[in-house]
């Protein structure tokens, strides 16, 4: 995959041809050439109540939002021709403002990563009795209130979102790899497709 190497950029075009025309190339996506086949989005494991969720794509269409943001992916017949077909590639980059604080990307004229997501906020979580609190507060000796930075924090699977197959054409079979806490699953889905 040939990823983004901005933070926050318009992507102006994306030129394959040379990859594509590599030998061992099988094919070359972009996040247009995805979407346009009716590959949606990503869809998200839990969303909170009133969230805006705009779309999440394999590969990124018009804009990137992060470092590593994926813009093609290459098939090919080995890692190897797959890797010189990336270079191949040729994104023209427009560089946008980035957000690279958390807090600071809530501020009004902060760089938006979504148009459809005001002040890049996406929802507002509210947890217990807001009044109690209140009074709790109000009721208390000492109030201490302060800011502070944790570490990095990744509240997410060790696993990435990826599979991988291989068809056995001799034997007529495939064999699927994916990072999965379901096999059961994945395989009654898989076997609807065949």
């Amino acid at each position: 995959i040939k990823r983004s190497p901005h933070a926050h950029a318009k992507i102006n075009s994306i030129n394959t041809s040379a990859a594509a025309a590599l030998d061992g190339v099988v094919a070359v996506f972009t996040g247009q050439d995805l979407a346009d086949s009716g590959v949606g989005s990503i869809p998200c494991g839990y969303v909170p109540p009133d969230t805006l969720t705009p779309p999440h794509h394999a590969l990124a269409i018009d804009k990137v939002r992060h470092v590593g943001d994926g813009v093609v992916a290459v098939v090919a017949e080995s890692p190897y021709i797959a890797y010189d077909a990336l270079d191949l590639i040729e994104v023209d980059y427009e560089p946008l403002p980035a957000v690279v604080d958390a807090k600071k990307a809530l501020d009004a004229g902060a760089p938006q990563l979504h148009d459809d997501v005001p002040n890049n906020q996406t929802f507002h979580w509210a947890l217990g009795d807001k009044d109690a609190a209140a009074k709790a507060v109000s009721d208390a000796d000492h109030v201490v209130a302060l800011d502070f930075t944790n570490q990095r924090l990744i509240p997410n699977a060790m696993e990435p979102r990826a599979c991988a197959a291989q068809w056995d054409a001799f034997m007529e079979n495939m064999t699927v790899w994916t990072t999965s806490q379901n096999p059961h699953t994945i395989r009654l889905l898989l076997g609807a497709f065949t």
